[in-house]
Parts: structure tokens; C-alpha cells; sequence
């Protein structure tokens, strides 16, 4: 539970950031950590990102969650470090597959409202429009591939999932970000 405000962090309550830092910075590491594979260099990063936020804390607007919003920087901060000179030491090609395939609720984020809401709205989802959205959004399978395993068009599959986003936006009680990144590789 949250015992901070993130106007009390901007006004540079350090007690308030500690909080945040307590309650955040070892999911996130275990977040940056699934996909660089290496402990330390997560850690480095996630620190980073945390003074990051307290030097820019007074100009920062969150418009999401606060839990979002920190994600989203560790990710940024991956990116970053994949281009710099450090990265080299890194295979980027491994680090940008693990970018692509992750997803949100690998890292313990279940908990989450949002992510709760759209596993109950994904369940009510007609079994093929579930498949289609499924193989398209979790497995990372293109259009073309879904159709020729499901035995079906394209323009079958292009349908299917235009209704199961809006089934799922019309649904869910949050921002369209959250669907936005949970659903980025389509």
C-alpha cells in the first residue's frame, strides 16, 4: 500500500521517495533483470531510473499509475543502455527479443486492477475471438500465421481482433495506455 502522495515527492519529501523506493525497486529489478540477465547491471539501471525521477520529480506529471510510470522508465532506461557504448558488452539482439516478448504480468503485476479486469474480460471473449487474441497478443504471432493455423482468412483474424479491442477498451477502467503496452507487438 501506497503511504505517499507523488505531490509530497515533488514538494521533495525524501521519506514519501523512500517509500517508493522501497515498495518498487526490487520488482522492477526483477523486471529489468528478466530481460538484460544480469542482476547487477539491473540494479545499476533501476537506480538510475530512480534519481532520474527525483531530479526531474518537480516537472514529472503522472497521468497513469505510479507503478506504471516506473515500468515505463525501466524499459526506457533498457533502451537507453542498448544504445550506449556499455550495451556492446550485451548481445542487443537477445536483449531486444526479451524487450518484445515481455509482458507485464510476468512480473508479479497480477495484483493489478487493470491487469485483473482484462483477464476477466478476456475469459468472457467468444472462444475463437479468445484464441485469435491469445496467439496474437501473448504468443506474438502475425496475422497471416494465426489465419493459417486457425484454418482461417485474414481478414477474419483483422476482424476478430478489432472486436476484442473494443470489447476489452469498452471494458476496462483504466487508461488506454495499459492496453497499449500490454498489447504492443500486435
Amino acid at each position: 500500500m501506497e503511504n505517499f502522495t507523488w505531490s509530497e515527492i515533488q514538494a521533495g519529501d525524501k521519506r514519501a521517495f523512500r517509500v517508493l523506493f522501497d515498495e518498487y525497486y526490487s520488482s522492477l529489478c526483477l523486471y529489468a533483470n528478466s530481460i538484460v540477465h544480469d542482476i547487477e547491471l539491473s540494479q545499476d539501471i533501476v537506480s538510475e531510473c530512480f534519481v532520474r525521477i527525483w531530479e526531474r520529480r518537480e516537472s514529472i506529471e503522472i497521468e497513469s499509475s505510479i507503478k506504471y510510470y516506473l515500468l515505463i522508465s525501466v524499459r526506457n532506461s533498457i533502451y537507453g543502455f542498448m544504445r550506449s557504448p556499455e550495451s556492446r558488452k550485451t548481445d542487443i539482439n537477445t536483449v531486444i527479443a526479451r524487450l518484445e516478448n515481455t509482458a507485464i504480468e510476468e512480473y508479479n503485476l497480477e495484483k493489478d486492477e487493470t491487469i485483473y479486469q482484462l483477464s476477466k474480460l478476456i475469459e468472457q471473449l467468444p472462444e475463437q475471438r479468445k484464441n485469435i487474441l491469445e496467439l496474437a497478443a501473448f504468443k506474438g504471432k502475425t496475422y497471416t500465421e494465426i489465419a493459417e493455423q486457425l484454418n482461417i482468412s485474414v481478414n477474419t483474424v483483422k476482424t476478430q481482433m478489432a472486436r476484442a479491442y473494443r470489447f476489452l477498451r469498452d471494458g476496462v477502467n483504466s487508461d488506454q495506455h495499459l492496453l497499449w503496452f500490454l498489447f504492443r507487438k500486435i
